[in-house]
């Protein structure tokens, strides 16, 4: 495939070439959004480390030179990144600096893994601390099994305790205190939680003046309110579902966002491909080209609300992302009785960003479908029989991969009635879907046909029927 394939994002980032996965380090320092990602391109380096990119504004990335290769300690794997304003690391004379802590993983040992530190005043050369690891492999920490999982830092600041803390897994949940970034001091360990990628934040509720709750998130896939002392977390809610859908994963959120805002992002592929970073070569059964790995998502505003069960967690389009939208065409009332169909206008813009407030009855569905490139299509909408938001991939080609089509449902959080609301994101090798303002999502790998406005929309049952609906063209944003 050509360095101009057809399915290279627009309005979603990826690497210019090579593998992405998870997202790491994210960190806004010096006015600027910065992105970490875990990076594989065996051109430059035959490990993975951690690709970089800045933006102004959450939409477009300015790629810069990997920030962290490969050392005698392992290859750089995922981690976050802090500013340390009072300079507590003494590292950069009494100012403002950035700190990274990842983990390493050494191949040499078993794939056994530890926590590394890098640090950069500027926000563009980056510096290892001389005395890695900063935190040794379990083995060789007192009272700890010899497990090699141990990895994916978050790292964050707790006022209260006014100390740093890292809560890092790969295995089961650990937290770990420091006063300075370089020593670490070990907390606690949650036998009861296992997962990659944590994230942990405090959130106000909205609903509830004055309140705020804690969310400890299992690499996207789950999350749970509660409470945090510095040293444990205590669950207040049963473990829910982050995001549904085939290709959600490794969610992290920026640390240090102005006016206090919880942003987040997540990797839009997944593991179950065949596809992945092998020795001097990328596996890819998908015809992308010189990107593999899919791409990250549309970056989220995160918050909670009071409900009845509890807070619950809102993800919904960062509102910078309202500038991408080009050519709009409004619609008003469009009947969907069953054997009908409703087809958009073709040659709107094969990128698009679908704002549609839905009538489904109890025990209908109104599908939505998007024809892909090999051939045949994939479906997605609202089932209010099953109370799920779906996207089904079971009528696609799967280009050989036996995981590829199938169906998935997430459930509509706390919904009765037939009124929703739905929006629909296609850039060009992505889906995403936000019910009701972000209480439900899910996200799909797929390559869709040439023009994404051959979309079409059909109703099972009288009464469905689209009240309203905006179908904009999304702008390009990312530079190749």
């Amino acid at each position: 495939m050509s360095e101009n394939t057809p399915f290279r994002p627009r309005c979603h980032f990826a690497p210019r070439r090579g593998w992405i996965n998870d997202p790491n380090g994210l960190v806004f320092y010096r006015d600027e959004w910065h992105l970490f990602y875990q990076y594989y391109n065996p051109e430059e380096v035959d490990g993975m480390q951690w690709g970089h990119a800045v933006s102004a504004d959450l939409l477009s990335w300015t790629h810069l030179p990997p920030a962290l290769a490969p050392d005698e300690h392992g290859q750089i794997w995922s981690g976050s990144a802090v500013v340390d304003r009072e300079d507590a690391s003494g590292l950069f004379g009494g100012r403002p600096g950035l700190v990274c802590l990842y983990t390493y993983w050494d191949k040499d040992d078993g794939g056994s893994q530890c926590q590394g530190m890098a640090y950069s005043a500027d926000g563009r050369t980056f510096v290892k601390w001389p005395g890695n690891p900063v935190i040794p492999k379990l083995r060789d920490l007192a009272g700890h099994p010899a497990d090699k999982d141990f990895r994916d830092p978050k790292v964050f600041r707790h006022g209260p305790s006014g100390s740093w803390v890292m809560v890092v897994a790969g295995g089961k949940l650990r937290v770990f205190s420091s006063k300075d970034l370089i020593h670490w001091e070990f907390e606690s360990v949650d036998e009861a939680t296992e997962t990659e990628c944590p994230d942990l934040f405090e959130l106000p509720v909205a609903g509830a003046p004055g309140s705020t709750a804690w969310v400890l998130s299992g690499g996207g896939r789950w999350y749970q309110t509660g409470a945090f002392d510095g040293k444990h977390f205590t669950p207040g809610s049963p473990r829910i579902q982050m995001c549904g859908g085939p290709d959600w994963y490794a969610t992290q959120t920026w640390d240090s966002a102005p006016d206090s805002r919880r942003v987040g992002i997540s990797w839009l592929f997944g593991w179950g491909y065949g596809a992945g970073a092998r020795a001097g070569r990328i596996a890819n059964p998908f015809p992308t080209g010189p990107i593999a790995g899919g791409c990250l998502t549309i970056p989220c505003e995160l918050s909670l609300e009071s409900t009845p069960d509890g807070p619950r967690l809102l993800q919904a389009p960062v509102r910078e992302f309202n500038a991408l939208a080009g050519v709009t065409r409004i619609h008003g009332r469009i009947a969907l009785p069953p054997g009908s169909a409703y087809a958009f206008e073709e040659g709107l813009s094969e990128c698009l960003d679908v704002a549609a407030e839905l009538t489904v009855p109890p025990g209908a569905r109104v599908t939505f479908t998007v024809p892909v490139a090999a051939g045949g299509s994939v479906s997605l909408g609202i089932d209010n029989l099953r109370k799920a938001l779906f996207i089904d991939r079971t009528g696609a080609a799967s280009h050989g991969v036996e995981s590829y089509g199938r169906r998935y449902e997430t459930a509509l959080a706390g919904r009765a009635g037939p009124d929703f609301s739905l929006r629909i994101v296609l850039d060009r090798c992505s889906l995403e879907l936000f019910a009701d303002h972000g209480r439900s999502l899910m996200s799909a790998f797929i390559l869709p046909a040439d023009n994404g406005a051959r979309m079409t929309a059909e109703g099972d049952h009288e009464g469905c029927a689209v009240r309203s609906m905006a179908v904009r063209s999304l702008r390009p944003c990312i530079n190749w």
